[in-house]
Formats: structure tokens, C-alpha cells, sequence
């Protein structure tokens, strides 16, 4: 009786599965309907007319798409791919009305928006005129300029239609690669100019003084300046710059490039009208203005200070042979032992030094950075702290000779204006200066207090006795 189940069972379940194939394998899926019969890259020109606007894009093959009206600008490649993308993909839900009476309760009596396309070979495709949305379902009305028949489509053709002249125009204001760039030059209104060189793989400073770049901050900068985008166009072709005060602009930042070709952008005013907080800018060899976000122009308003390279002393650990230390807890010397270990010394005492620990000290000191630069020359030392430091510390090499002595302070700072409900009513500054610079910086808490340590902290510690024997 349980053999003669089995078998039924399996029997129902061949002819099930055999059904599902022969459905699968031979039922063809409904093409999706599309409202017009062209692909995507065969479209050359893309014509949007609304009731007070015509925005035109063409491209020739290959190439890419252009704006040729109402101004001629480069495109947006992305926002007009999508919208070609748009058109070709239009789906064509249903037919609503073979011959309607009246277009105007569709939103076509006038449309909203028509919709000219030209493909490369010129073949015949029918307007798109784009009405109003269905009140449910989230379709769209339209017709298309060869049949009277009202159809619909999906609710997001009619917004993907919207555009605006700005929606279109490519936002990108400086065109490079980091790597190409030989120079960069920032000139403020006051007459400063900093000019930074590529030297090999890194930056140097030419201008106002000879000095090292930081990198980082070049680099920061360069970045800056090719990931700026329009936040508004202005004008085009502006009779007269100074209202918006780039006659003579506040800020200059310009990029050379290793082929010789020179990109600019000039900063000005402030946008005046109401709700925007831009600044004004233009490419030093084009006629536009634009508006950029504020943060792009203060990103680049930077002192010579601000590019120079941080470096408050860069030691090799493997040349060191002493260290010398002075706190507010006395003074104690490290000092390198045979077979890579080291020895503490306090007031005559020596104890095994922490191997770790020393060489982790060490290593701040291969290149050990401040966050700013304060000034160079220190004026005076008084005003930081560093007269009567909180730290000396001094690195002495194998042959005897100073390799540098670093000096950090740490000081308290009321502010100067009231205090924010919630702040502390002071902050702690750090500050350093090394006997190889004449500069002072300012020092981060964490890099303060990791070679602030008392002597102890560099000992060894004393192995813990055996748990006792039950």
C-alpha cells in the first residue's frame, strides 16, 4: 500500500514539473510596448519645448552632447544620457482615447512639454507631446504628434521631461588630472601670491620664500579646485564684471599644467540675491560667471603658512643613541643597551627599559608633525608656553652630536568672547618647536601626550609573582 503511494506521488509530481517546463520553454513573455521605435544611440538631437522655453541638445556620433540652445555650452553627459535614455525607454501603458473630443482634461490643449527627436539617419519619429498625470495610478498622458489616439505612459516620464536649460549645462569648472599639474598659484587682492611647484613627487613652495610643501594640503587644494561645480549660472556673456567683482577679484587660484596649458578661476563677491550664499566666479579664460559654494573659495584662501610643509623634526630612530628628557616631574635619560634593549636613568638609577614603549616614542620623531604652523619666526616664545615648556625632550645620535631638541608647551586660553552655554570656560592649547626651525606650530593633544610620559611608563615592567599553589 506505501510502495503503491510513493508512486502515485511521484508520478503527479513528473507531470508537474513537465507541465512548468513545456509552460517555461515555450510561453513567450509580452514585449514590453515602447512609445516610439528608436534606441537610445541612435538619437542625435533632442528638442524640449514648454510654453516659455525651447532647450535643444545635439551630438554627432560618437561624440559628445552639446547644448545649442537657448546657449551653447557643453552638457551635462550624464543628464542627457538619462534623458535620451528617457525617451528610447518610454513605455506605452495603454490607449485611452482612439479620438478624443477634447484634449484638454489630458493636459494637452497646449502640452506641457513636446518632445522632438531627430536620430543620425534622420528617420521619421513622431513628437511626444506630455500632458498632465492621472489622478491614480501614477501615469502620465501623452500623444504622439502622428495619431489623435490619448495614451499613457509611466507617471516618471513626464518629470524626467522637466528640464531646465541648468539642469543640462555641465557644472564642471576646471578639467585636469592632479598628476598633470606642474604649478599652482594663489594670488589674493592684497598683492600675497603663493606659488607651489611640482618637485618629482612632491611640492615645494617658490613664492613669497623657498620652502617645502605640505603634500597633503597641496594636494587638498588641487582637489578643490577640479571638483568645483556651478552651483548657479549667472550670466553668459556679461557686459561688465564688477558687479559681481570679478574685475578684480578677491582670489586668483590657477593651475599650469605639465603641457603648458593654464586653467584659472577668479573669486568675487558674495550672490546678493536672496536665499543663495554662493560666491561669483569665472574661468580666467572664458566669459561666464558662475556661482560656486562658499566653501570652495575658503578651501583655497590660504596663507603661505597654511601650503608650507608641517614637519617639526624627522629622525631616523635607528640613529639614536640617547634621549633626554624634561618634564615637570624632573629629568631622566633613555639610553640604547646592548642587544636592541635600552636603559632608564633616574637620578643615577638605571632600570630596563620598556623596549616597546621606547621605540614607539621613537617613531613619533621620524616624522613628527604639527597641525599648523603659527608663525615663523616665533616672535616670542612667551605668548605659547614654550619659555618654561611643559617637555624638552633631546635626541642625541651615536656619534655624540644634538640631533634635535623639541620643545612643547601646553597652555590654557580663555576665550575672548563670551562662552557658549555648555563649553568649558577655557581651552588647552598645544604648541612645539624644535632647535632645527625657527617656526612654531601647533601641536594636537594626542601627539602631546604620547611623548609626554614620566619615567616610569618607559620601565620595564617587573614579571607578577606566581599565582600560590593550592
Amino acid at each position: 500500500m506505501r510502495l503503491r503511494n510513493t508512486i502515485i506521488v511521484l508520478v503527479l509530481f513528473a507531470i508537474v514539473g513537465g507541465y512548468a517546463f513545456v509552460v517555461s520553454h515555450y510561453s513567450e513573455t509580452e514585449a514590453t510596448k515602447k512609445l516610439l521605435a528608436v534606441k537610445q544611440d541612435d538619437i542625435a538631437k533632442i528638442e524640449l519645448k514648454y510654453s516659455d522655453r525651447d532647450i535643444v541638445l545635439e551630438r554627432d556620433q560618437g561624440k559628445p552632447w552639446r547644448l545649442v540652445k537657448p546657449v551653447g555650452a557643453d552638457a551635462d553627459q550624464a543628464q542627457a544620457n538619462n534623458l535620451a535614455r528617457a525617451i528610447a525607454e518610454g513605455v506605452l501603458v495603454r490607449t485611452v482615447d482612439d479620438k478624443p473630443a477634447d484634449l484638454a482634461p489630458f493636459g494637452l490643449k497646449p502640452p506641457t512639454t513636446t518632445v522632438i527627436v531627430t536620430t543620425f539617419d534622420h528617420k521619421a519619429v513622431p513628437a511626444i507631446e506630455v500632458g498632465k498625470s492621472t489622478p491614480i495610478g501614477f501615469n502620465t498622458y501623452v500623444r504622439l504628434a502622428n495619431s489623435p489616439a490619448v495614451l499613457l505612459t509611466e507617471g516618471a516620464f513626464s518629470s524626467g521631461m522637466n528640464k531646465t536649460v541648468n539642469d543640462l549645462r555641465v557644472r564642471d569648472l576646471m578639467a585636469f588630472k592632479l598628476d598633470d599639474v606642474q604649478k599652482l598659484t594663489i594670488a589674493r587682492d592684497n598683492g600675497e601670491t603663493v606659488e607651489i611647484d611640482r618637485d618629482g613627487d612632491n611640492w615645494k613652495i617658490v613664492k613669497p620664500a623657498p620652502a617645502p610643501a605640505d603634500d597633503t594640503a597641496v594636494r587638498m587644494a588641487l582637489g578643490t579646485l577640479v571638483n568645483a561645480r556651478a552651483s548657479d549660472f549667472v550670466a553668459d556673456a556679461p557686459g561688465n564684471v564688477n558687479q559681481y567683482g570679478l574685475e578684480k577679484p578677491h582670489l586668483a587660484a590657477t593651475v599650469v599644467l605639465k603641457n603648458g596649458e593654464q586653467q584659472s578661476m577668479l573669486f568675487g563677491f558674495k550672490q546678493n540675491e536672496q536665499g543663495k550664499s554662493g560666491i561669483y566666479v569665472r574661468r580666467g579664460e572664458r566669459a561666464p560667471v558662475y556661482a560656486v559654494a562658499e566653501y570652495v573659495m575658503t578651501s583655497l584662501d590660504k596663507s603661505p603658512l597654511d601650503f608650507r610643509d608641517k614637519t617639526i623634526v624627522k629622525v631616523d630612530p635607528e640613529t639614536v643613541e640617547t634621549v633626554k628628557v624634561k618634564n615637570g616631574d624632573g629629568e631622566f635619560t633613555i639610553k640604547r643597551a646592548p642587544v636592541g634593549k635600552w636603559d632608564v636613568i633616574v637620578g643615577g638609577k638605571t632600570s630596563e627599559g620598556d623596549t616597546p614603549v621606547v621605540e614607539r616614542m621613537l617613531n613619533q620623531f621620524r616624522d613628527l608633525k604639527g597641525e599648523s604652523i603659527v608663525a615663523d619666526p616665533m616672535p616670542s616664545a612667551q605668548p605659547f608656553g614654550l619659555d618654561n615648556p611643559a617637555l624638552e625632550i633631546t635626541l642625541i645620535g651615536k656619534d655624540g652630536k644634538d640631533l634635535s631638541t623639541v620643545k612643547l608647551a601646553k597652555i590654557s586660553v580663555k576665550p575672548t568672547a563670551p562662552p557658549i552655554p555648555g563649553e568649558p570656560p577655557q581651552r588647552t592649547e598645544y604648541y612645539a618647536t624644535s632647535s632645527g626651525s625657527k617656526a612654531v606650530y601647533a601641536l594636537s593633544s594626542f601627539s602631546f601626550e604620547q611623548l609626554n610620559k614620566p619615567a616610569p611608563l618607559y620601565m620595564a615592567k617587573a614579571p607578577e609573582p606566581p599565582p600560590p599553589s593550592k
